[in-house]
């Protein structure tokens, strides 16, 4: 049932939230049954994508190429590694197989490439999906009462894309050690459970996320991707630091950042929604060109992945055009690369649930929300 949460000052009307279970029943009567059935030839990717990945390593290492060849080589891989990355995100939610077994093992072989420890990336992605826009959500920015109080968390603050940020350009390459940094803190939060992560809100739901039996599991994802890396460095790079870097950082470091752009757009400009998940309201889609979404599995369709999640993004299209059609005042839709430019504009913390303001409160900014 549609509720009345805020004002909306773009229209200074009231915006009623609409659940995403609202938005479905609607959707459905227009999407056939065959679009809800996972997508195997989506399988195509993987062998694709890692094929270009595992001859980049063979390039690299034994063929004779000069450096700039090399690094352009490493660029691809990147490409390559962050396309395996965003078909992993459609594997782990079930839109490529059923068998779970088969899933958990090919989202393991790309782990092991990209630093993503599968079990603990799928449960905490799972709690964002079930939780998206609400003051638990893992994957929100600051709220004002959890804005920087000493001059660490402050640095770290300003090292993310925003207007209260120490330089724009650093902080967009910045973005390529982002996963890192929220990996580390989402899995010292499992790990706690009577410290300050148990008393913030944000990480509440962490550390009830996983068992004992199954931290040992993630343990073990952990241990066997730093061990796949020391191979890469020892045995394949053979010592080398450079062969290392560009077989393996260098598209790391493009995968997260590729990764991370898209989830601050998807995310980062949009309003808390609390217990009401509005999926058009809470989270943005963006415009990229053709080849762009099709390389990087139509990721750009967020607000239609939030809709439907266990969809192969190969049907998120379809799904857009309807919510064009049935939802046009609502659904919000940008450029990616306008998207980006309002991030570097806006600050990073919610003043409330629809403003954006600074670190020292002095400015504020309106959330993204419809303008009719």
């Amino acid at each position: 049932m549609s509720t009345t949460i805020f004002n909306n000052p773009d229209s200074n009307e009231k915006l009623k939230l609409i659940s995403k279970n609202e938005y479905r029943s609607v959707l459905r009567k227009y999407i056939s049954s065959e679009a809800f059935i996972p997508d195997t030839k989506e399988l195509m990717r993987y062998f694709l994508f890692m094929s270009a990945y595992l001859f980049g390593i063979y390039s690299l290492i034994s063929l004779p190429i000069v450096l700039p060849v090399k690094i352009f080589i490493s660029i691809l891989m990147g490409i390559s590694l962050a396309a395996l990355t965003f078909f992993m995100h459609d594997l782990m939610h079930g839109a490529v197989m059923k068998s779970k077994k088969i899933t958990y093992l090919i989202g393991l072989s790309i782990g092991v490439l990209n630093f993503f420890a599968p079990l603990f990336w799928q449960r905490v992605h799972n709690f964002h999906h079930a939780r998206a826009g609400n003051i638990d959500d893992p994957d929100r920015i600051y709220t004002w009462n959890e804005k920087p109080k000493n001059a660490f968390e402050e640095f770290i603050y300003k090292l993310r894309v925003s207007s209260d940020s120490y330089n724009t350009f650093f902080s967009l390459i910045g973005m390529s050690l982002g996963f890192f940094w929220y990996f580390s803190t989402m899995f010292y939060a499992s790990l706690q459970r009577k410290t300050v992560f148990k008393k913030t809100s944000q990480y509440q739901g962490i550390n009830k996320l996983f068992k004992t039996k199954e931290l040992f599991i993630v343990f073990g994802e952990f241990f066997l991707i730093f061990s796949f890396q020391i191979f890469l460095f020892t045995i394949i790079a053979k010592y080398n630091f450079l062969n290392y870097f560009l077989i393996s950082l260098l598209p790391i470091l493009i995968t997260h950042f590729t990764t991370m752009l898209y989830i601050h757009t998807n995310h980062f400009l949009s309003p808390l929604t609390n217990d009401i998940d509005d999926p058009l309201i809470n989270s943005l889609s963006l415009k990229n060109s053709w080849l762009v979404d099709k390389v990087f599995s139509n990721f750009s369709h967020h607000v239609e992945h939030h809709l439907f999640p266990a969809m192969s993004s190969s049907h998120y299209p379809k799904v857009r055009k309807l919510l064009l059609d049935l939802y046009p005042n609502r659904f919000q839709l940008m450029p990616m690369i306008d998207a980006i430019k309002m991030l570097c504009i806006t600050p990073r913390i919610y003043g409330d649930n629809t403003h954006l303001v600074t670190c020292d409160n002095k400015k504020q900014f309106n959330c993204l929300l419809p303008k009719a």
